[in-house]
């Protein structure tokens, strides 16, 4: 296993294709009469992580049925540990968005390949 994110398990070969992550320190701009606007520094924002996967059942997985277990996740809006294979307890994230692109179909319309993005936010 790379990782899991709730109960959802990416096995070595869906693994993503990368893993942004972005933190970003936010502040607020007092402006004043007269004189240079002043900054007040307001703390941490939260941590974003975008995972980058392809599911296809090329690699011998149910695109479809990981995108169910992926969608239940979010449903639920609650926050979901995100641990490595080694064990590594990145933190609990919440789904707040997921963005796919079908790729491929077969003749009845099924799922066999589909790129997703899988955009995530630290609960803290």
């Amino acid at each position: 296993m790379w990782a899991q994110l709730g109960t959802v398990r990416f096995e070595l070969i869906e693994t993503p294709e990368s893993v942004r992550q972005r933190d970003k320190w936010d502040y607020v701009e007092h402006r004043v009469l007269d004189e240079k606007s002043h900054l007040q520094k307001m703390g941490k924002s939260l941590q974003e992580l975008t995972l980058k996967i392809k599911l296809s059942t090329a690699f011998g997985s149910d695109p479809q049925k990981l995108l169910s277990v992926i969608y239940e996740n979010a449903e639920r809006e609650e926050p979901l540990p995100f641990i490595l294979g080694d064990g590594t307890i990145i933190g609990k994230y919440v789904i707040e968005e997921v963005v796919k692109e079908w790729k491929r179909t077969d003749n009845k319309g099924r799922l066999l390949s589909v790129e997703l993005e899988i955009k995530l936010k630290e609960w803290n």
